[in-house]
Formats: structure tokens, sequence, C-alpha cells
């Protein structure tokens, strides 16, 4: 899976986890779903900081000679 499709795919899920706590009564099923969707979220972080550097060592520095 690419990395942009992969960072998309998480945040949806963090997304989904966000509307299935509003949808229960138990103030601690809520606090899980919204940890959850933290974690989905810097899974998506952590994925677009690893896209970049990828993009960024894949990309030659003009500056550099060869």
């Amino acid at each position: 899976m690419q990395g942009a499709a992969l960072v998309e795919r998480y945040r949806s899920y963090a997304a989904k986890c966000v509307t299935i706590s509003r949808n229960l009564p138990s103030p601690t099923g809520k606090l899980v779903l919204l940890e959850m969707a933290q974690s989905w979220l810097k899974l998506a972080e952590e994925a677009t900081a690893g896209a970049k550097t990828a993009i960024e060592s894949a990309v030659p520095d003009p500056t550099q000679p060869d």
C-alpha cells in the first residue's frame, strides 16, 4: 500500500473510533476508543514523516556535486 493511502486509512480508522465513541453510554468505553483514535492519528503522522524522509533521501541534493 502506498504511503498516502496508508495515511488516509489510519485517519479513517481514527474517525471511525471517534464516531463509535459518541454512541457509547460508557465513559470508559468512550475513553478507550478516543485513545485508540489518538493512536491511529499518531501512526498517520509517523507514516507521513516516514514518507517525507523517503522522498527526501530519494531526491538528489542539487547543491552537492555528483
